[in-house]
């Protein structure tokens, strides 16, 4: 920062009463751009948000007291931002579970396509902090076990899953959606079927396909 650029940020107004909510979001979103562009959360400091955002090093301070409390507020707020897409989609939906998590497919790889760098934070950035700290969002759970639920009434006739078949399916179909997200980013002019296809079909296929205990009854195992 240059002496003029720390003089700036020093002088910058104090927020009024009532508007330190709005720093610590500016914040949050600084400290967002930088660890999407480094790729890697060891290498943004608190006062490298400060520049970003503008302000004082002692402004951050305010609001997190490591950068480790930082990145766990920025994966935080990106997985809550995804989960609050993904539970909107599904109540738009209706109350049929295939539709459901079919709309829950779709949004996921909306919200990967349209925020390729927040995306990459909460998936792909090397988010290992210095004191050793990785943050696991409690949302990556909720937004599982939300999924879980549509699925288990989701099997073609009415033949519902339990808790552990459908969780199982769960991961099958985010394991799924994040590839075809990381793919579709990383190799944009590969010949790719239309998204809304693919992911028609996937998930038919998914809830079509019997549990392996199942099969092994059906076959006389």
């Amino acid at each position: 920062m240059t002496p003029a650029e720390e003089s700036q940020a020093t002088r910058r107004v104090p927020a009024r009463r009532g508007r330190g909510g709005a720093l610590r979001g500016e914040i949050i979103d600084a400290a967002t751009r930088l660890t999407a562009t480094t790729g890697d959360a060891s290498k943004v400091t608190l006062r490298a948000v400060a520049r970003e955002v503008g302000v004082a090093a002692t402004s951050i301070y305010l609001h997190f007291d490591t950068i480790n409390a930082l990145v766990d507020e920025v994966k935080r707020c990106r997985f809550q931002e995804l989960g609050d897409a993904l539970n909107a989609a599904a109540d738009a939906a209706g109350h049929d579970p295939v539709l459901r998590v079919k709309a829950r497919a779709f949004a996921y790889i909306r919200y990967g396509q349209d925020h390729p760098g927040e995306y990459a934070i909460m998936f792909t950035a090397n988010l290992q902090t210095p004191s050793g700290i990785y943050p696991r969002p409690p949302q990556t759970v909720d937004a599982l076990t939300q999924l879980a639920a549509d699925i288990g009434h989701a099997r073609p006739g009415g033949q519902d899953l339990d808790e552990t078949q459908a969780m199982l399916f769960a991961f099958h179909i985010w394991t799924s959606l994040h590839g075809t997200v990381m793919l579709r980013l990383a190799r944009p002019a590969l010949p790719w079927p239309d998204v809304d296809t693919q992911l028609e079909d996937l998930v038919d296929h998914l809830l079509r396909a019997a549990p392996a205990e199942e099969r092994r009854h059906s076959a006389g195992t």
